[in-house]
């Protein structure tokens, strides 16, 4: 995995972090007008008209709680792969890999 950051070049970080930041402003769907030009939508609002809103507000209350446990197991399961990479361990292969050979000795 860190292999793999220190390996792709400056270009590919640039146009990773120029199309995530796109993404996040909506600047693909549609036309945002911008702070403070929001009208009547809530903060954050900038999904569009097609965006599903949940008007009750135990179901909202509910999908907010399970997209933040969500994002806390994501956060984990890399916080895993990477001490995994740090202690010298293929993440994704740990007991050595698809040829079935032992895992290598960490200590």
């Amino acid at each position: 995995l860190l292999r793999v950051a220190r390996g792709t070049p400056t270009a590919g970080w640039l146009q990773i972090m120029i199309t995530t930041c796109m993404m996040e402003t909506g600047y693909f769907l549609f036309e945002y007008e911008g702070y403070p030009n929001v009208g009547q939508k809530a903060p954050g609002d900038i999904g569009g008209d097609w965006w599903l809103r949940y008007d009750d507000p135990d179901v909202k209350t509910f999908k907010l709680n399970v997209e933040r446990q969500n994002g806390r197991a994501a956060m984990l399961g890399i916080t895993g792969c990477l001490v995994h990479e740090l202690l010298g361990v293929d993440a994704l292969y740990p007991t050595g890999g698809l040829g079935g050979a032992a895992p290598p000795t960490i200590f």
